[in-house]
């Protein structure tokens, strides 16, 4: 009885993970360049319960992994002369925070009171050579190539850092729709395919994670009526051992 309760809390432990993770993903439909993700079930290999009885194999598992879908999201046209996508999936600009090069697919960029190109948040978007790229306030409006170059009329204003990484998914998130490279080392991407004028949207598919939550309540309750039965069964024999004494 014991193991049963376990197992039952055990189950809705890690579904409760995977659902905080499908509410994010429906969260952040509208946040731009967010990726979808999935939460993965590792098995615990030091069983902290084991049984006499068959079945003796008794496993257990945790929520300890994310698995993120890296496609790339539909590329909305805004109108925006400073907005800018990426066609290539595995492709983020870089941008500095406090010192650090963090990386991002969100390209909603503007210019700061020093005419810098930055992020919504702040955050200085860097050029190839990891320098920030500093405009004419007189210049016009900037137009862009797919390789990433910027230019205000004739003046060639630099080339957008956009990188690619080994394993794009094991990137990790640090807020602020910005991934941080870990052990990974950043690699130039030579056609990007950047677009002007567009922002990416999430790529979260809505029907399919609502479908999944449907699926996670309905296992929540399965392994909650579990439990609850575990508990009335243990209680039932503690009242029965009690009277025959």
């Amino acid at each position: 009885m014991d193991n049963t309760l376990l197992v039952g809390i055990n189950t809705q432990q890690s579904l409760r993970r995977r659902m905080d993770v499908v509410a994010n993903n429906l969260a952040n439909m509208n946040t731009a360049g967010f990726k979808a993700e999935v939460a993965l079930n590792d098995l615990i290999i030091e069983r902290p319960s084991h049984a006499n009885d068959t079945p003796e194999d008794i496993r257990f598992t945790s929520v300890g992994r994310m698995q993120r879908d890296m496609t790339t999201g539909t590329l909305r046209p805004t109108g925006n002369s400073l907005d800018f996508g990426i066609e290539e999936a595995n492709a983020f600009f870089s941008v500095r925070v406090g010192g650090e090069t963090y990386y991002t697919r969100d390209g909603q960029f503007a210019l700061d009171e020093l005419s810098r190109l930055v992020t919504h948040e702040g955050a200085l978007v860097l050029d190839d050579a990891g320098n920030e790229m500093v405009f004419d306030p007189e210049g016009g409006p900037p137009t862009v190539s797919d390789t990433g170059i910027i230019r205000q009329g004739n003046i060639e204003i630099g080339r957008l850092g956009v990188y690619g990484f080994e394993t794009p998914g094991a990137l990790e998130k640090i807020g602020s729709n910005l991934w941080s490279p870990g052990d990974q080392q950043a690699e130039a991407v030579e056609l990007p395919k950047v677009q002007q004028g567009v922002v990416e949207q999430s790529n979260v598919n809505a029907i399919l994670e609502v479908t999944r939550m449907i699926e996670i309540s309905r296992a929540y309750t399965s392994a909650s009526r579990l439990v609850k039965d575990a508990d009335e069964l243990r209680k039932t024999a503690i009242n029965k051992l009690g009277s025959a004494q």
